[in-house]
């Protein structure tokens, strides 16, 4: 789509996620089509002074939109879809990123409304994010690829099904935090072995990027790992460790966590309930 052809673009919420979609935003949309709203009224202001959108109220954001993108934790977002329900135009479309909360939920706060529910993930920030997007039968085919052409900047882009949502947030919405202390683990080990700090972050870092990059070039790990693992070597003997330590079973529990978690948590926002943990105003 032409940049012109989304319309204005709204984010209520500019916390760490909403900053960093509606930057992929901008420069997929154009700053001057993006408005941007927070509870924190000068944290609006700094960070569209900082790529060029524009800050306002929630409800000239709700007003104007084409596209809103809802950019709070679930505990706030029945409150806010209750201001803002009466203020949408009928044509806008909703864009929630509140881990947990299906479709139905919002589009019952709201007035009919088409509702789309992503899982982005924080490497959106550097344009290397993963981002599930899902949306009801009710919602038109062209303005869910619209959505995915709007975070087209941030990194990529999978439609799934809403069933999948949980298991996406323990996968790729928490995953980034599982690849941060793995790869904080492995420097701590090159240190132990004599490697300096700074530079045993940047190999173990970039060796995972590397790992990354040669699955998604349509690798199998299980494959590619049995390439490195050369008989009797280094690499196996590494491997063993990780298997006495039960490192594919740890992972496999802290991915299901999350993706339990996020089930949860939904249902406690869909009953009208706030979950203790979710009390910050945006995300």
């Amino acid at each position: 789509m032409a940049a012109d052809a989304f319309g204005t673009i709204s984010c209520i919420g500019t916390g760490a996620m909403g900053s960093a979609l509606m930057r992929a935003v901008v420069r997929r949309a154009g700053a001057e089509n993006v408005l941007v709203s927070d509870a924190e009224e000068e944290k609006a202001r700094a960070f569209a002074a900082s790529c060029g959108c524009t800050a306002v109220s929630n409800r000239e954001a709700a007003e104007r939109a084409g596209f809103l993108f809802l950019a709070v934790k679930p505990a706030v977002l029945p409150a806010l879809l209750a201001e803002i329900s009466g203020w949408l135009q009928p044509s806008c479309t909703v864009v929630s990123m509140a881990a947990g909360v299906p479709t139905a939920s919002v589009r019952a706060a709201l007035r009919g409304n088409p509702v789309v529910r992503i899982m982005p993930n924080v490497a959106a920030s550097c344009g290397c994010g993963m981002t599930a997007v899902s949306a009801g039968a009710d919602v038109p085919q062209e303005k869910t690829g619209a959505v995915c052409d709007l975070l087209s900047a941030s990194g990529r882009t999978e439609i799934v099904p809403e069933s999948l949502m949980d298991a996406v947030t323990g996968v790729s919405g928490s995953g980034p935090a599982f690849g941060f202390v793995f790869i904080d683990a492995m420097a701590d080990a090159a240190v132990r072995l004599g490697m300096p700090r700074a530079q045993a972050l940047v190999f173990a870092a970039q060796t995972l990027k590397g790992a990354a990059e040669l699955v998604l070039a349509g690798g199998h790990p299980a494959v590619l790992k049995d390439a490195v693992c050369s008989p009797a070597g280094t690499t196996i003997e590494g491997i063993a460790a990780l298997e006495d330590s039960a490192f594919r079973a740890a992972v496999i529990r802290a991915v299901t966590a999350a993706g339990e978690k996020s089930a949860s948590a939904g249902k406690s926002v869909s009953a009208g309930k706030v979950p203790s943990a979710e009390n910050s105003p945006s995300a």
